[in-house]
């Protein structure tokens, strides 16, 4: 029997590149004009304003996943097309379909407060998404999307707060957590120190993550 590894060191979060903004930007642009959508019709199908889209094109906007997963919706195409080009993946074997290798995990930006994260799930279109997300000290989620679904967690590192409709919970390094995502819904750190989280989702199409 065969056997496939790799020996590469896990990167950081501190790899994180900070052009992914404008790669992001350049993928979608790319990615729209191939299905022959104007950056207006885009974002009246997708919910999201002209100026958002417009301005992540730019590399001038850091969206969060719950925006990349309304443009997603629209256009079609798998989360993973966001942050990588196709020369980059893995070539298309059984194990690269099933397996996201520990130096190819993108990295990214959430929005503006701060927060990063790496994605774990391999390349392709998938409903269950995974990744770890790391959380810096005194930040909380925003652009929370609501819909059919689940999401779960793990909280790797740190103390977390979980609020679930108007139950809040504090969760501890090794707790772990799973709820309805049509329920309101967000995570914060209120501590002095950063929380490392891995975050799990099972999303209905054109639904997202937090």
């Amino acid at each position: 029997m065969k056997t496939e590894t790799n020996d590469t060191a896990q990167p950081s979060a501190t790899d994180f590149d900070a052009s992914t903004e404008v790669s992001v930007g350049r993928r979608l642009r790319r990615m729209r004009k191939s299905k022959g959508l104007t950056v207006a019709t885009l974002g009246e199908r997708a919910a999201v304003s002209a100026g958002m889209i417009s301005q992540i094109e730019r590399g001038l906007s850091n969206p969060s996943i719950g925006t990349l997963e309304r443009l997603r919706g629209v256009l079609g195409i798998p989360l993973t097309a966001f942050f990588e080009d196709r020369d980059d993946r893995a070539p298309a074997t059984p194990v690269a379909e099933l397996v996201r290798r520990a130096d190819q995990r993108p990295f990214f930006q959430v929005g503006s407060n701060g927060m990063s994260k790496a994605l774990l799930s391999p390349s392709g279109d998938h409903d269950l998404q995974f990744m770890i997300i790391s959380v810096p000290p005194h930040t909380r989620s925003h652009d929370v999307m609501i819909g059919p679904g689940e999401k779960a967690g793990l909280v790797l590192e740190g103390q977390l707060t979980l609020t679930l409709d108007e139950r809040v919970t504090v969760l501890a390094t090794g707790d772990s957590f799973q709820f309805d995502s049509r329920k309101a819904h967000g995570v914060a750190n209120e501590s002095d120190e950063s929380v490392r989280l891995l975050w799990i989702m099972h999303t209905k199409p054109q639904q997202a993550e937090f």
